[in-house]
């Protein structure tokens, strides 16, 4: 319903059969309003979800309870919260453990793989080593003895010589026989106690004991870097270890972080009401959970639902009045929708008219009566609402010239219930007419009384 009042224009009665009403079009004010019929609603609201698993202690308030900003809420059961407290410091320390373990066995294998790798080309360079000592060692143990060989040999031949001729005394032969066999003897005996010979043997036998050895370890380090080349990690693995335990890190920070704040309970982050709770004493909960609700009385509107015809009337930023407990209240305009509300049940385009200074005295949902000012004209062309026709979506008006009814198209913009503004299509000081009971036709004779 348009209402809105303006003064400036006379209205007379003239007569030509039947009554007709007069107006002289005039310069003047016209102010526009739109009633509007809506529902008082919080444009802030908070949902308080639970950060943890555990379970509610105590719930302080109830559903329409005005809470102040830092009021508690709702707690949680402090055994309960005790518990899972420890439970997650064990985890802590079970996710350090873990890592530190990993480390350790990172490092170990690195440790046997680089011990392997570095004693490997030692101990060949030992072995090559060793067998040119042993081959040298072997020809001088091998020539030493060979001279004892030759020494035998000739001895052996002198022996076989020493034979009684037809001259010989055959008991110088006999002698000389003897010392020959105590020569082959002694030498026999030097071949096998020779200190050169057994220094050279014994060499040998070391640097034989040497030489298993060597190839022992290298086959030992060979197998060893073998197996923990395939135990070593890759560039990706420790980015991967260092990865999971940063994010362990963080998730664990944040679970105590959480637990530490649970203890405090939920609390108003805002003055407001609370308008829904979602748990009861004794519930356990879990994370994500809805816990409950709160919305601000400070940051409050007016809502309605405007049809097609009036909301291209409606912009945002005009001023309203709300009347809410027998008050009024200053508001605006502060959204439209860009569409219609297709809930069935409030048809229409969403409209808030924010309060400008919301108290106490509010009621969350509680219905409001507005009106809005949608225009505000200064010293425009105004006729009566009443004096407007119209045709074919187009507007026209009677004026009232020479005693006859003359149709004329004009341009109409803003309007109320009284009076409209024309735009174009008549002059100030023209007479526009209209019949209560009829319209008038185009030529038709009046009679101005």
């Amino acid at each position: 319903m348009l209402a809105a009042a303006v003064g400036g224009l006379s209205v007379t009665t003239v007569m030509a059969g039947t009554a007709i009403k007069t107006a002289v079009a005039e310069n003047g004010q016209l102010d526009c309003e739109l009633e509007l019929n809506g529902k008082v609603e919080s444009l802030t609201e908070k949902t308080y979800f639970a950060k943890i698993d555990g379970r509610i202690g105590s719930v302080k308030v109830r559903e329409g309870d005005p809470v102040k900003k830092g009021d508690l809420l709702v707690s949680y059961d402090t055994d309960e919260l005790s518990r899972a407290q420890t439970l997650a410091e064990l985890d802590v320390n079970t996710d350090q453990g873990t890592y530190d373990a990993s480390v350790q066995a990172r490092e170990r294998v690195e440790g046997l793989y680089g011990e392997a790798k570095n004693s490997i080309p030692a101990l060949e360079a030992q072995i090559t080593n060793t067998e040119a000592v042993i081959m040298v060692t072997r020809k001088i143990l091998t020539d030493r003895q060979a001279e004892f060989a030759a020494r035998n040999a000739q001895l052996q031949a002198d022996l076989a010589c020493c034979v009684v001729g037809e001259d010989d005394d055959p008991a110088d032969v006999q002698k000389a026989r003897d010392n020959i066999q105590k020569e082959i003897a002694k030498n026999q005996y030097d071949s096998q106690y020779d200190p050169e010979i057994v220094k050279r043997q014994e060499e040998l036998q070391y640097l034989e004991f040497l030489m298993t050895t060597y190839r022992e370890k290298k086959s030992i380090m060979e197998s060893q870097k073998a197996s923990t080349q395939l135990s070593r990690q890759t560039q990706g693995d420790k980015d991967k270890l260092e990865a999971v335990k940063a994010t362990d890190d963080i998730l664990n920070e944040t679970k105590l972080k959480d637990y530490e704040a649970a203890s405090g309970g939920i609390r108003a982050g805002f003055d407001g009401v609370v308008t829904k709770i979602s748990v009861e004493e004794g519930s356990d909960v879990s994370v994500g959970q809805e816990i409950i609700q709160i919305q601000s009385l400070a940051d409050t509107a007016v809502v309605c639902y405007v049809n097609k015809y009036d909301i291209i009337n409606l912009e945002e930023g005009q001023t309203a009045s709300s009347h809410i407990k027998n008050k009024d209240y200053a508001c605006h305009v502060s959204r439209i929708e860009k569409k219609t509300s297709d809930d069935g049940t409030t048809p229409g385009i969403r409209v808030e008219l924010k309060i400008d200074e919301p108290d106490d005295a509010i009621i969350l949902g509680i219905e409001s009566k507005t009106k809005v000012r949608t225009a505000l004209v200064s010293d425009t062309l105004l006729i009566p609402t009443d004096a407007l026709c119209s045709e074919d979506e187009r507007d026209y008006v009677f004026i009232i010239k020479d005693g006859k009814a003359e149709k004329r198209f004009v341009t109409v913009g803003a309007k109320n219930d009284e009076f409209a503004e024309i735009l174009d299509g008549l002059q100030a000081g023209e007479t526009v007419g209209w019949d209560e009971s009829s319209e008038l036709t185009d030529g038709q004779k009046v009679k101005v009384k």
